[in-house]
């Protein structure tokens, strides 16, 4: 209950003139104060009342920290000194259910925290929204000052990346989210080590066909997603996150550029080969002004920097040597500006302007059934959810069999006739949809049919719609409630998928 400080009773004089006169005037003034108040009831709308919302920093790349696999189950959130970085890009630590703020008191604390909501403001454009978000991955690139606040001084070490397992034909690859939480490992050692990441794994190579990724031969890594580093600003009792691109992953890296470097291998050959000790020779070389490679010949799930103590980002105190801050956080992989060009115009095809207009659902199906995505149960779900809410359109990712779908889409009209339901996968890999895509030229590799045939560089895409919704609802391995009333959320306010 909020507490409210006592009123403070008037001093009366004992003569009754002066009483008189007071009385008086505190009737007058009583008076002006109703008059006031009715009148800013009459000028200012009840949404203007509230706290404006910070506008996120919409990031799909990174509402990738939820994990599915064994290895990436522990990965939810940043947790740096005490402060959270959530595992997306939202703006604080909560999700609400509406466009306002909401004042939570503190349960030891008599202090009031303005936790303002992590979807957007129902006014925002779509163009907006992603025009901004482009801006912001292409600006960050001309801002010197903060292009690499760890390591000032400059990146003259290297990690050689060359354990990539498999091959074309022969694969041993996993999907997107593996492979870019191996990369957020080797981030976080590029930092302790002021070194950048050369990688030789190509996506043809290092993303699994078992997934349904099959990534043409000259796909690019910088298609899939960007680099960039989190900070956290505060101001007074409000938090919001941002992030800045950073320049710390590399491909196609001449040999050349390794020569004259002091050289660090681990033998793989041997069980008791150690890439900690290697790591910490690194530490060694880096601390005298000593230029070298790592020469990263293992995949890193093999190594014993996989450990539930030595896993980004929680790495154990003892390889942990640097302390990130607000200002200069942990780097973390964004969307990309090709990606999020084809989520706008299937946002603009669907004839959605607005970010209130529509949510998103993920059913997870087919490799994983635990979680009950039945129609029935879905729709409940659904009723439970958005019934209340004035959505348009609800937009459904799911990899759920045509038979499902049909059953799925009937349901939704009885239930919500005034709705409508998208499938996405149906809607993006449609041939009017594709005609547009590469008509409009925004693809650097996945042209003509090479987009329907990976998987994992279309599910990013889709993501990306995931961001700019009204709030997202998860059915899945992460997430499976019987209700989420204005979005799915993990305990650090991430977006779920």
């Amino acid at each position: 209950m909020m507490r409210t400080r006592p009123i403070q009773q008037p001093y009366y004089s004992s003569t009754p003139g002066i009483a008189h006169n007071v009385k008086r005037a505190l009737v007058v003034l009583l008076m002006l104060c109703c008059i006031v108040a009715t009148i800013q009831l009459c000028i200012v709308p009840s949404s203007q009342n509230s706290v404006k919302p910070v506008m996120p920093d919409y990031t799909q790349a990174a509402k990738d920290v939820n994990i599915s696999s064994s290895k990436e189950s522990s990965i939810n959130a940043i947790a740096i000194n005490n402060n959270k970085y959530p595992s997306q890009d939202p703006p604080l630590q909560k999700q609400l259910h509406s466009s306002s703020a909401v004042v939570h008191a503190d349960d030891e604390q008599d202090t009031k925290k303005v936790i303002l909501p992590l979807q957007h403001h129902e006014h925002d454009s779509i163009d907006e929204l992603f025009n901004q978000k482009k801006i912001k991955l292409q600006g960050s690139k001309m801002i010197p000052a903060q292009e690499d606040c760890f390591c000032p001084n400059g990146r003259n070490n290297w990690i050689h990346y060359t354990g990539c397992p498999g091959g074309v034909g022969y694969n041993h690859g996993a999907g997107i989210k593996d492979r870019q939480n191996i990369l957020r490992n080797m981030m976080w050692y590029a930092d302790e080590l002021c070194a950048k990441i050369a990688l030789e794994c190509t996506p043809e190579v290092w993303l699994s066909e078992e997934h349904g990724c099959f990534a043409p031969k000259d796909a690019q890594w910088d298609a899939y997603f960007t680099p960039v580093r989190r900070t956290s600003k505060h101001h007074d009792n409000l938090t919001a996150s941002a992030s800045f691109r950073v320049d710390v992953l590399r491909w196609n890296v001449s040999e050349a550029t390794f020569k004259d470097l002091k050289s660090i291998t681990s033998t793989q050959e041997k069980e008791s080969s150690s890439m900690i000790q290697a790591y910490d020779l690194g530490r060694e070389l880096y601390l005298k002004d000593i230029p070298f490679v790592w020469n990263f010949n293992q995949d890193f799930w093999r190594t014993d920097l996989y450990t539930p103590l030595h896993t980004w980002p929680h790495q154990d105190q003892v390889l942990n040597h640097r302390n990130y801050t607000n200002e200069c956080g942990i780097i973390d992989l964004d969307t990309s500006e090709e990606l999020l060009n084809i989520g706008q115009l299937a946002l603009k095809e669907l004839d959605i302007k607005y970010s209130n207009d529509f949510v998103t659902l993920h059913l997870r199906r087919g490799d994983y059934m635990e979680c009950d995505t039945s129609p029935k149960t879905v729709m409940n779900y659904l009723n439970c959810s958005i019934a209340e809410d004035d959505v348009k359109k609800v937009i459904v990712l799911t990899n759920g069999e045509t038979k499902y779908v049909k059953r799925l889409t009937v349901r939704f009209s009885k239930m919500f006739p005034d709705k409508e339901i998208v499938m996405l996968d149906d809607f993006i890999e449609s041939q009017p949809f594709l005609e547009k895509l590469n008509d409009k030229k925004l693809l650097s590799a996945h042209v003509g049919d090479k987009f329907g045939k990976d998987n994992c560089f279309r599910f990013s895409a889709e993501k990306t719609l995931v961001s700019m919704a009204r709030y997202h609802l998860e059915r899945g391995h992460a997430h499976c409630r019987s209700c989420d009333r204005g979005g799915s959320m993990n305990e650090n306010g991430g977006i779920l998928i």
